[in-house]
């Protein structure tokens, strides 16, 4: 079955309670060498979290325009707004970011504290302003490649596709998740599967990693031979395709 025609999307959007919106603009010309960050809005009552993750080959900034945003990166968590600029995230470094008001029961213990110092420093009045304005955010990449476009497109295309709403729902599932393993293994997305404390460095980050790359790695192999691609034509605009192509040797 062909896959579903995609990659002319200007944005995808991911509903409550994870309600999300990840928007693209096209590259002012399409041989910059700087491509334009992605634009997130995450957006009221959202419950959507990056999950904790690392990049070995890119170093990622996040930048936001309105709103609040918890960012966590290498365990040191921070409430950003439009005035504090862009947070990096240098490679090897677990993050993850959320809003900054995402329920409690869903945060670490350091993730907790540094949200209930927020809301003691700041008025009623500028808290409830904040709750009820979307975080709208940039993310970009050094290299600025492509790649984190080509990312989210791959993603949120495999997340939407109609072929892996099988009858057998165990069977759909698991195609689909042998489909986001491919994209994340090859397009430099590593998921923290259980907490070592990593951020920490040492031997609990080398425990970590092996135990990311033995499952993910494990998982990609078994895609590729079920012939799933992180990068698909369908999903992924030309330009982008062509410039991963060049520069990864695919």
């Amino acid at each position: 079955m062909p896959l579903t025609e995609t990659s002319h999307q200007s944005s995808f959007y991911r509903p409550p309670p994870t309600s999300t919106t990840f928007s693209f603009s096209p590259p002012t010309s399409l041989d910059s060498s700087t491509l334009p960050p992605t634009i997130v809005h995450i957006h009221v009552g959202s419950e959507f979290s990056t999950q904790n993750h690392w990049h070995v080959t890119h170093t990622e900034y996040i930048r936001v325009i309105s709103g609040a945003a918890l960012i966590t990166v290498s365990g040191v968590s921070k409430i950003y707004t439009a005035k504090d600029g862009a947070a990096q995230v240098p490679r090897y470094a677990r993050h993850e970011w959320m809003r900054f008001d995402r329920p409690t029961r869903l945060l670490s213990d350091g993730q907790r504290e540094v949200q209930e110092g927020y809301f003691r420093q700041h008025g009623k009045e500028e808290i409830e302003r904040l709750m009820g304005e979307d975080v709208v955010a940039e993310e970009w990449t050094d290299p600025a490649d492509g790649q984190k476009e080509i990312f989210f497109r791959n993603l949120f295309s495999t997340l939407v596709e109609t072929q892996y709403q099988s009858n057998t729902l165990w069977l759909g599932e698991l195609w689909k998740t042998l489909q986001i393993m491919c994209v994340m293994w090859e397009l430099d997305n590593y998921v923290v599967l259980v907490d070592f404390g990593g951020w920490r460095g040492g031997w609990r980050a080398w425990i970590e990693a092996a135990f990311t790359y033995a499952v993910m790695g494990c998982m990609t192999i078994l895609a590729r031979l079920c012939g799933c691609r992180a990068v698909n034509e369908q999903y992924t605009p030309t330009h982008l395709r062509e410039r991963w192509e060049c520069t990864s040797g695919k």
